[in-house]
């Protein structure tokens, strides 16, 4: 984005894990004020998980065990678990993550052979749908409030029905009212594009809630 538009201030809002794809908000100069009220609009995800596993990382990138003497189970025994997981609850993060305690990322503290605890944190999942399953393999939709990490929700999920799970793939489709469907691919990323489909701020601040800065009408 800086070498196509040639600018240096560029923000994003959302980190994305390296195997996640799908939905990132850019904004670029004046504009970039804004990200910090994207970060917590709420937020819905294609999510892949398998069962029979576990990893430390909480996916595939992780170091993985199976689990051999896993009991199978049918939709409906799923369909009862995926239900406790609605609504609020403290979500612990997974270990191998950005979060920082005292300033240090969990990450290189885990990496560094550092024990830790990683911290819980209050988070919301308004619903959870399941668009396939053919164990071991689930694909859930998930929407949830900002901060809530799919790779704990897969992992405590696994915990639950006793077979253990990690993330295999995530996608994120929308953040608050902003959707993969009207987004730009990186492959087709040009000057001439990013002009042709940059959005208004006022619009934007308006979809956000926001009252709309005197000095820019």
């Amino acid at each position: 984005m800086r070498k196509i538009l040639n600018i240096k201030k560029i923000g994003f809002a959302g980190t994305l894990d390296p195997l996640a794809s799908g939905l990132l908000i850019m904004a670029t100069g004046k504009a970039t004020k804004l990200i910090d009220y994207f970060h917590n609009l709420p937020k819905t995800y294609i999510a892949e998980v398998l069962f029979g596993q576990i990893s430390d990382t909480y996916d595939l990138e992780g170091k993985i065990d199976i689990n051999k003497d896993v009991k199978e189970f049918n939709r409906v025994e799923l369909e009862k678990y995926l239900k406790k997981f609605l609504g609020k609850q403290n979500q612990q993060a997974p270990i191998f993550s950005a979060k920082k305690i005292k300033g240090k990322k969990l990450h290189v503290l885990a990496r560094e052979g550092k024990k830790v605890d990683p911290p819980f944190k209050e988070v919301e999942i308004y619903s959870l749908k399941i668009t396939s399953f053919n164990y071991p393999k689930l694909e859930l939709k998930v929407s949830s409030s900002a901060g809530t990490y799919i790779r704990s929700l897969a992992n405590d999920l696994g915990r639950e029905l006793k077979t253990g799970a990690l993330l295999s793939n995530l996608k994120r489709v929308s953040i608050g009212d902003f959707n993969l469907d009207n987004a730009i691919n990186l492959d087709n990323l040009s000057l001439d594009i990013l002009e042709k489909n940059r959005l208004d701020v006022g619009k934007v601040i308006k979809t956000l809630g926001l009252k709309y800065p005197q000095q820019h009408s």
